[in-house]
């Protein structure tokens, strides 16, 4: 056998091996999904522990009123991961969309309990817990799992703009709402983990992918 040939079956041979030691080395290493929103001080410092690792802002606490009536807290929502929107029940066109997707992430998640939706309507006045039921169950959500939240308008707002620095306002002197398109997504312990495009097929394929590894950082910290 001449020498080239020699090389060329010794490298044939090496390749199996390099990627059973690449695989094997990746396995080792789990992704991690980013938490958002810094904590920073009145002149944009960014706040850090005694480590030196940056602090981050949580979701403050809530408390509204469900499509069924019930109060819903952030407390209840503890211990869950869930992914959460801000809509009304009249939008013409982008809540749809937004309805829609997240049909998708209750499908994918039907029977894993660690996972919640919420929803926030941004239209309190008009939506009350009877319309917001309706709509519910229009997109066929299951309410256990499929919150619809409504309550004082302000809050909600200030939730939104502080609690998720999401846009929110009323149109003055017309029946429409300026909120964002964004999903979130939110772990156990209040920290947004995930930011998406709640009316993008592949963001929201992203979200599911990215609830997945939640699941799989928690399962592997027990």
């Amino acid at each position: 056998m001449s020498n080239s040939k020699a090389l060329i079956l010794g490298i044939l041979l090496l390749v199996p091996l390099l990627i059973f030691i690449f695989i094997g080395s990746f396995g080792e290493h789990h992704f991690t999904l980013r938490k958002y929103f810094p904590q920073v001080t009145a002149t944009g410092d960014v706040v850090r522990d005694a480590q030196g690792d940056t602090l981050f802002n949580q979701v403050p606490p809530f408390t509204f009123t469900s499509q069924q009536g019930l109060p819903i807290s952030q407390e209840d929502l503890d211990g869950y991961i869930y992914v959460t929107d801000f809509f009304f029940a009249t939008c013409p066109d982008i809540c749809k969309a937004m309805s829609s997707q997240m049909v998708r992430v209750q499908e994918a998640f039907q029977d894993e309990e660690q996972v919640k939706l919420v929803s926030f309507t941004v239209n309190p006045e008009h939506d009350t817990p009877e319309v917001l039921n309706e709509y519910g169950e229009r997109y066929g959500a299951d309410p256990k799992k499929w919150y619809f939240l409504t309550g004082d308008r302000e809050k909600i707002y200030t939730l939104a703009q502080k609690g998720f620095y999401l846009p929110v306002m009323k149109v003055e002197g017309q029946q429409d709402f300026i909120h964002s398109e964004k999903f979130m997504l939110v772990d156990k312990n209040r920290y947004v983990r995930g930011i998406y495009d709640g009316t993008d097929k592949e963001d929201v394929d992203r979200l599911i992918l990215e609830i997945k590894v939640l699941l799989d950082e928690y399962s592997k910290s027990k």
